[in-house]
């Protein structure tokens, strides 16, 4: 896992503890990720851009699913 993948993972558990709004969280990955790229990275972005088809819950819940994923994907070895 990216060092960018485990920030997104710790601002996720934020939002999941309500220590973050969504568009707190929403501020936070647009500034801290516009330059880095990782998968977890690009299905954050798609889902953001299309938050206004989901309610505030679907989207958080959509969000969790991503950082759920990637805490039991396994790490790669080198």
């Amino acid at each position: 896992m990216e060092a960018i993948d485990a920030e997104i993972l710790d601002q996720l558990k934020l939002l999941e503890n309500g220590r973050l709004t969504i568009i707190e969280f929403e501020d936070w990955h647009v500034g801290r990720t516009w330059c880095s790229h990782s998968r977890l990275i690009a299905e954050i972005d798609h889902t953001l851009a299309e938050k206004s088809l989901l309610t505030d819950e679907q989207l958080i819940s959509e969000l969790l699913s991503f950082a759920k994923a990637a805490e039991l994907k396994p790490a790669s070895t080198a």
